[in-house]
């Protein structure tokens, strides 16, 4: 095997993460020039990316949702910025915007740095504050205590920060960018040695969490939010698209159970949109999937199987309490669509406007919602007000319409057209669509997941 690099774009010949940010920090104290002020900033995130999972995560479990609104980019994006083409128009409501690349060069006019998400963006003056990812969470925990939710968890207790952070770091280095080294090496050498490095860590952590339900003991820290964003990407993206297949997190018991146990947990699997984060791999990466195809598997139903890890602590936080669990709703072979706006597989919509003035833009867990089908999200369902529908929007639409699978059409591709999916208004910025599970019937077609509600807790 030649020890070249002879990749382009993302491949080189031992990867190293460009780890220059934008390091200002919003403080309580008024120690920076950002002040904590509720309604003033804004997250810009991507749900098919793990360091932005991690702020959307993050912001729920702590009900910061009234106090820092946020914005959606979709799950693709070219060499020059991330996009919020999921948006009716291309443009984010709150800022403006067409591209994230606009808010860095609010902030500098001579920004020559990565274009990241997540991103902290200064609603007046449209620049980007800190794109800072570690920082950005453990200041939603610290800084923003006093708009946090009534029965929120401390996500970063102070009496375990030293252990955390040697843990945290560990799982940065060698499991969070573990699965970057592997997937970006351009050599043989290169890749063997991240390989080795990834899975003895995954070991590690198997032994960790073997008697302790999380990574701190007893209950959901910082820790836990950053390596599961990793453990939700592993069998649909890294496994495979990255060459991290000596095992499947699925064959990795204790792995596998602690992940369902979080992806269960709300504020974690709602998040998550498998669908979107292989659009993003597989077509981003260009370089190490040229064809840019994207895979029908795996099947994601398994998340909703019984994990078994309440055994080890029944106080998942701490003397906090989760987010108010979604009710079981009535199960309907349809799903109401009181919008035009649509995306396959977005599963929330609403015509209302959202609490913190983005006047119809759909972006957020707490803004009012209809009728959703994913099995974690369908535990609410507000009440369907079909007087909100506009005129030429049916009642209702057949589930087929909405898991309908978006590929880039590869003649728009190699002409450096937009993807074909792109010319139709698409819904990201609604509540968070929640765990979109990919499952497959006997035909081989894609449906909808017909899970209940999970179970009590």
């Amino acid at each position: 095997m030649s020890e070249d690099n002879s990749g382009s774009g993302y491949v080189e010949s031992e990867y190293q993460r460009d780890s220059q940010y934008l390091s200002d920090r919003i403080t309580a104290d008024a120690s920076s020039r950002w002040p904590v002020e509720p309604g003033r900033y804004r997250l810009v995130a991507a749900r098919a990316c793990p360091w932005a999972n991690r702020t959307i995560i993050v912001r729920r479990l702590l009900g910061l949702e009234s106090a820092i609104s946020l914005g959606l980019c979709g799950p693709t994006h070219d060499e020059r910025s991330w996009t919020f083409d999921l948006d009716p128009g291309g443009r984010d409501p709150v800022l403006g915007y067409e591209r994230l690349q606009e808010a860095f060069l609010a902030r500098d006019p001579d920004y020559s740095r990565g274009v990241t998400v997540p991103a902290v963006v200064d609603v007046p003056s449209g620049g980007v504050v800190t794109n800072d990812f570690p920082q950005i969470t453990l200041d939603f925990s610290t800084q923003w205590t006093a708009h946090h939710r009534d029965g929120a968890p401390d996500l970063y207790p102070e009496q375990l920060r030293d252990e955390m952070d040697e843990v945290m770091q560990r799982v940065y280095t060698e499991v969070n960018n573990g699965v970057y080294r592997c997937g970006f090496s351009g050599s043989q050498r290169a890749y063997d040695k991240a390989f080795q490095r990834l899975f003895t860590a995954l070991e590690w952590l198997e032994e960790r969490l073997e008697h302790q339900r999380f990574l701190m003991g007893g209950q959901i820290t910082e820790a836990d939010v950053r390596l599961f964003t990793t453990l939700a990407r592993f069998d649909p993206v890294y496994h495979g698209h990255f060459k991290c297949n000596l095992h499947k997190l699925s064959e990795m018991p204790v792995l596998w159970a602690y992940a369902r146990d979080l992806f269960q947990t709300p504020g974690f699997g709602d998040t998550i949109d498998f669908p979107q984060i292989k659009e993003h791999y597989y077509v981003v990466h260009a370089d190490i999937n040229p064809t840019q195809i994207i895979p029908s598997g795996p099947d994601t139903s398994g998340w909703l199987m019984a994990h078994g890890r309440d055994q080890l602590g029944d106080q998942p936080f701490g003397d906090g309490t989760p987010r108010a669990p979604w009710p079981r709703a009535r199960r309907s072979r349809t799903t109401t669509v009181p919008e035009a706006s649509r995306t396959a597989d977005r599963l929330w919509t609403t015509a209302e406007p959202s609490r913190d003035g983005c006047h119809g833009a759909r972006h957020d867990d707490d803004t009012p919602a209809r009728r959703c089908l994913n099995p974690l999200r369908r535990r609410a369902d507000p009440p369907l007000d079909h007087a909100a529908r506009p005129a030429g929007v049916r009642r209702s639409q057949p589930v087929a319409v909405l898991v309908r699978h978006r590929r880039p059409h590869a003649a728009g591709r190699r002409a450096g057209g937009r993807h074909p999916t792109r010319a139709r208004a698409r819904d990201d910025h609604g509540p968070a669509p929640g765990a979109r599970l990919d499952r497959r019937g006997a035909s081989g077609r894609r449906r909808t997941s017909r899970h209940g509600a999970l179970p009590a807790r």
